[in-house]
């Protein structure tokens, strides 16, 4: 399932980047990001990669202030290791799914401020073995989560943004690529 996710990210990043030449006829948003999930498990600190792909529709609000409703969709792409009791954990991200209503805020120069409160769901797997016994466990959890970034315009079709969420005890910052199309 994480290779079909990466997959459809990176050629779906293929085509809106194609997009991003041309003059955007409507308010859609997409975009292609790296995110780090970071928490603190068992007193020692975890940290997972992902690739996650969006898509939101830009509503203007006046006076350089929008709304962008938007889902974004995840796999994890770097995993960890941890030792709890001895034992060696793996730990891995399998799945990341986030619904988000953006407020975003243009300055004349290009760049742009927003924050964004998240409603989103990360499945994950962790897998031990010891002594020729293995065991696997996959939990997931919805959470409420709110973030701020900035992001700079290099034109009207592409930009640059960085963010940062928190959801519970787990920060999320990522860096990526978006296009209005």
């Amino acid at each position: 399932m994480k290779k079909i996710l990466l997959g459809a990210l990176v050629l779906s990043g293929s085509f809106v980047a194609t997009a991003s030449y041309a003059e955007p006829t409507s308010n859609w948003v997409g975009g292609v990001s790296y995110g780090n999930l970071s928490d603190e498990v068992y007193d020692t600190d975890i940290s997972l990669g992902a690739i996650v792909g969006s898509l939101g529709y830009k509503i203007e609000s006046g006076s350089g202030f929008y709304f962008i409703p938007e889902v974004r969709v995840g796999a994890g792409i770097n995993d960890d290791s941890i030792t709890v009791s001895g034992v060696d954990v793996d730990v891995e991200l399998d799945s990341f799914l986030a619904l988000s209503v953006k407020g975003q805020y243009e300055l004349e120069n290009g760049f742009y401020l927003f924050a964004t409160p998240t409603y989103a769901n990360a499945e994950f797997t962790a897998s031990a073995s010891q002594g020729g016994l293995t065991a696997s466990a996959t939990d997931d959890s919805w959470e409420f989560g709110l973030g701020v970034g900035a992001g700079y315009s290099f034109n009207s079709s592409m930009s640059l943004e960085t963010s940062y969420e928190q959801f519970d005890s787990t920060d999320a910052l990522s860096v990526g690529l978006k296009f209005n199309f």
